[in-house]
This record gives structure tokens, sequence and C-alpha cells, in this order.
């Protein structure tokens, strides 16, 4: 990872389409960070990164 990847939005480091959070529950992805999955219901919503 050089400096400037850090700066560049994930999509352009080989991301797959999905936002960058997701509910650890439903497995739905979201543009926004929830503080309750708003499909499920449930509190189980992480940066996708983390998760994988």
């Amino acid at each position: 990872m050089g400096l400037f990847d850090k700066n560049k939005p994930e999509s352009h480091l080989g991301a797959d389409t999905r936002g960058p959070y997701i509910c650890l529950n439903c497995e739905e992805s979201f543009d926004v960070l929830y503080h309750s999955c708003p499909v499920c219901g449930a509190y189980d919503v992480r940066r996708a990164k983390w998760v994988e």
C-alpha cells in the first residue's frame, strides 16, 4: 500500500461494488454507517473491509 492509496475511493482499490458498510446479520451493504440495520434491525453494522 502506497502513501496515496488511502485517499482513493474503494472502487479504485479493486473492491467490489458493495457499500463500505455491511450488516453482519442480513449481509446488506450500505454507503452510510447506521447504528442499526434499516433492513433487519440488527445492531451489527460494520465497516466491510474490517469483516473481510
